[in-house]
Formats: structure tokens, sequence, C-alpha cells
């Protein structure tokens, strides 16, 4: 991966990411690279070593990329974790922190604060005293130096993907650099993408779909991208398509929940001027796949330019690196 990030540099592309209606930031790969090195000094220079784990817990897709990216250049292994709302996803995040070997959070003061006060209110003094100890703040980042760089073997362990199945006990899958890259190659064969391609994906980054599939595959076949905020598609389904539209995007994805939350939407509030006739393929997995509710998003949108070809149902899980 870190050859691939290296390699990608020099490519005149950039990951656009959907904040809002109007509000969108753009990171070039070069600038995702440096950006990378910069927060490695960081990481290392607060004593992070290759080999240790990084829990990455943030909101901003932005923060995510810039971190993860860091984490695979100095050999530390990120381990991506759901900020979620709820008491279960903090209990989740405390069961991931005890079972890994020597890590660090890195979060933001906000989520920090809320995570303590919940260590309190569960009475957890052990979690309590590991957050306070071994947290890398969003805020505590240097800009004065670069991290060097690990030395990076193909079998080793690259990034730790925590199935989204996860219940009481959170799974932790261990993927090396070599599962990544040939389930990447052979995504990027299969499906015949390439740099002329356009990428959308709402999936959170978080997910092996989001994460593996639709930004290491897509920045490895060369292609722009193009990352919308989950919550945004849960509050504003209609935007996902609009934006497609606009960004005349090739490549999209979805479980079956996505479809049916964007034709609820889309029949009460409709939708004008979008043309989806650039998309050749939609990624219809992560779910159970119902077949009625592919005819039915298929027909709505035919008279939109949307070809019935387009829907690709897909089959993955995590021990199997993604697809």
């Amino acid at each position: 991966l870190t050859e691939m990030l290296e390699e990608g540099r020099g490519k005149n592309r950039q990951i656009v990411l959907i904040d809002g209606g109007n509000d969108e930031k753009r990171i070039s790969f070069s600038n995702l690279w440096n950006r990378a090195r910069i927060l490695l000094g960081s990481m290392q220079e607060h004593g992070i070593q290759s080999g240790e784990e990084g829990v990455i817990f943030t909101k901003s897709n932005e923060s995510f990329l810039i971190a993860f990216w860091a984490a695979i250049l100095g050999g530390i292994v990120p381990v991506p974790v759901a900020v979620g709302i709820s008491n279960e996803h903090r209990l989740k995040l405390f069961r991931i922190l005890s079972q890994l070997r020597n890590c660090t959070l890195y979060t933001s003061q906000s989520l920090l604060d809320r995570l303590l006060k919940f260590s309190y209110s569960e009475n957890l003094p052990g979690i309590r005293k590991s957050l306070k100890s071994n947290t890398l703040l969003e805020s505590d980042i240097a800009t004065s130096s670069v991290g060097e760089l690990a030395r990076i073997n193909s079998n080793d362990l690259a990034f730790i993907q925590y199935s989204s199945g996860s219940t009481s006990e959170p799974k932790g899958i261990c993927l090396t650099h070599r599962n990544l890259t040939v389930n990447i190659r052979d995504s990027v064969e299969r499906l015949e993408w390439n740099e002329n391609d356009q990428s959308l994906s709402w999936m959170p980054l978080t997910h092996d779909m989001g994460l593996i599939g639709y930004h290491l595959t897509t920045f490895a076949a060369g292609m722009n991208q193009a990352v919308m905020d989950t919550n945004l598609f849960v509050r504003r389904p209609l935007l996902w398509l609009s934006k497609a539209s606009e960004f005349r995007t090739t490549q999209l994805s979805s479980p079956n929940f996505g479809y049916k939350h964007f034709l609820k939407a889309f029949k009460r509030k409709g939708m004008k001027n979008i043309d989806l006739s650039a998309v050749k393929l939609i990624l219809n997995g992560a779910e159970p796949i119902s077949y009625e509710l592919c005819e039915e998003f298929l027909s709505i949108l035919a008279p939109y330019g949307l070809r019935r070809s387009a829907m690709l149902p897909v089959y993955g899980l995590a021990e199997a690196t993604v697809g």
C-alpha cells in the first residue's frame, strides 16, 4: 500500500469530500501523500512506533484519510472504528481497545471528552486511564517535520478491519498488504475500472466496502473519487444521485437499505435535471439483495438514463478482505 500511495501522488487525481450540498473539500493524491507524511511525524514524536496499533476514531472523513495513510506509511497498524451515537458504539470501542496489544487512540477533543464522561458513568477506571495516557488529538498535530517511512514487506500486517457484523464481541480481521493488494488488483481487473472512471460512495470509511472497495481500490485504478459523508446521505439521500449526475460518476455502490432509503425520498419529493447515463456500475452488496427492490430502483431511474445493466450484485466479508 505504501508503494501504491507513492505511485499515486504523481497522478493528477483528487478525492472530493462531500459534507453538504455546497460543502466540499478537495484533496489531490499528492496532497494526501504530503499531509500523511506530516501527521506521521507527529505520531512518531508522540512515541507511536511501527507495529503498534492506531485506532482511528473520528467523524471527519478528511481526518480519517490523512490518519489512515500516515499510519500505513509508518508501519503503524490503523484500526478504523465507527463513531456512532449510542452507548453500544462506545462500549464497542472500549472492547476493541482492550483487545489490542499496544494502541493509541487518534480522535478529537470533543469525542475524547464524551468517552471519558462515559467511562465515569460505567465505572471503567482502566479504560479511563488508557484514554488519558494513550490518545493523540487531531488538534495536537505539528506541521514542522515529516515522518520517517517504514520498510514494509508484503506479508506485514496492514490494518485491522473490524467486521460490521460484530455484536457483543468485536471481531478484528488482520489484513496484510498482500491480502489487500491481491484483492485490489482482482477487483480492478474484474470490474474493468480505469483512470477515466469517477467513483462516488457514501459508505463509511470504517466499513470494508467503503474503505477497501471505494477508496483503496479506486485509488489503485487511478480514478477521481468522491466520498460523501454517510450521515449526509441518511439525511439527504437524493443528494447522492444529484452529485452522481453533477460529477458524471461511472462507479457507484450501495447496500439494499440505501436503495430503499433513496426511493422513499424520491417518491415523496422527486428529482429534476439529473443525468445518470454515465453510470457503468452500481455494486449492490453488504446486505441481503432484494430482487424486487433492484427492479423498482432500475425502473424508476430508467428515464434518467440509468441502464439496467448497471446493477451488479456482489458478495463479500471482512475475512475475505472485501469481495
